[in-house]
């Protein structure tokens, strides 16, 4: 079964779209669903739909002449605009935990009521808690926009949650620097960091540790058990070439994910990935030559980075390797193919 999103969820996302003068019906048009299919609330849409939903809110951003700010920042402005009901059961949840940590450790649990697919991840390491979401791709990246939106409801999460002013230490994001940051400065007030393995924010440890003001154990003991019904009803989201691939679009951003390193994290041994995969008609080498041949086309339409860059976040080590490697694929030098495209 694909990975898939709440329609809850697609919801708020659109009232926030409309909050920043966007039209709902003519975003959901462009992926060909009509509005009647957000009447289900317990409805859900593919990944690839929710993929496609952000490109459709970036494209009508970049046309439009509406009342945005110049940066164009839709993401964060929309993260901005979202009402509570955002975050369902998930949100109450969080919002009578004893804390920020558990609140976070919450989000980790239940995050797949929302996205099945999404990555999070909470850790403490001495001085520094790190809350983290990879947002899953079998091609492409994720966008601008939803990088901004995952981000800005870290931030904006944390402060509601906690009364405080929060002000990370560092946030991090998938996607690579814009333009203009006036927007990213505006809100987050920290240093950021772009085309990272992962969207995060990081936080003083001892933030996490202070009562929140809604805590109610009775409550949150109650909700724990109404989520995991939810999450028992779940289908179950990946196959194991989407969780293949999935972790090969992670890891070859900036790194060279091996045979051992992705068995490991699915709990396999390396021979045994290795037949699995052969039972359904490829291989480990073979996934990793597709999604690296899907990404470079991506980055070299797309980002506006160096060929020799482009090399690194697939994980080659010499450039050379990589243009050898581009014109088995392409016929042409990426060069080549950056000016034609």
């Amino acid at each position: 079964m694909q990975n898939s999103v709440s329609v809850k969820l697609v919801q708020a996302i659109l009232e926030a779209a409309a909050h920043c003068g966007l039209n709902a019906d003519d975003i959901l048009a462009a992926l060909k669903l009509a509005p009647s299919c957000l009447e289900d609330v317990d409805g859900r849409i593919s990944h690839e739909q929710f993929c496609a939903l952000w490109q459709a809110i970036t494209q009508r951003t970049d046309k439009s002449a509406l009342a945005l700010s110049p940066c164009g920042c839709i993401g964060l402005q929309m993260a901005v605009a979202a009402k509570p009901k955002t975050w369902d059961v998930l949100g109450y949840a969080m919002h009578s935990s004893a804390n920020l940590g558990e609140a976070f450790e919450r989000l980790v649990r239940y995050s797949r009521l929302r996205h099945t697919g999404a990555e999070f991840t909470f850790e403490v390491q001495g001085d520094v808690a790190r809350i983290t979401m990879a947002i899953p791709s079998t091609a492409l990246p994720p966008n601008d926009a939803m990088g901004e939106w995952v981000g800005a409801n870290f931030v904006l999460l944390s402060r509601q949650l906690t009364g405080l002013d929060l002000v990370p230490l560092q946030m991090g994001f998938q996607h690579s620097k814009p333009e203009d940051l006036s927007a990213y400065h505006h809100l987050f007030r920290s240093p950021l960091a772009f085309d990272q393995p992962v969207n995060e924010m990081r936080l003083d440890a001892a933030v996490i540790q202070r009562p929140l003001a809604q805590a109610d154990p009775g409550l949150s003991s109650i909700l724990d058990r109404h989520a995991e019904e939810l999450l028992a009803r779940l289908p179950q989201s990946e196959s194991l070439l989407d969780s293949v691939n999935r972790l090969l679009s992670e890891g070859l951003r900036g790194g060279n994910p091996s045979l051992t390193a992705i068995a490991q994290q699915l709990g396999y041994a390396p021979r045994t990935l290795q037949r699995k995969l052969q039972e359904v008609g490829t291989s480990y080498h073979t996934l990793l030559d597709e999604m690296r041949r899907e990404l470079s086309i991506y980055y070299l339409r797309e980002a506006q980075i160096a060929v020799s860059e482009v090399a690194f976040l697939l994980g080659f080590s010499e450039t050379s390797a990589f243009h050898r490697a581009f014109r088995r694929w392409m016929g042409v030098s990426p060069g080549e193919f950056r000016r034609s495209a």
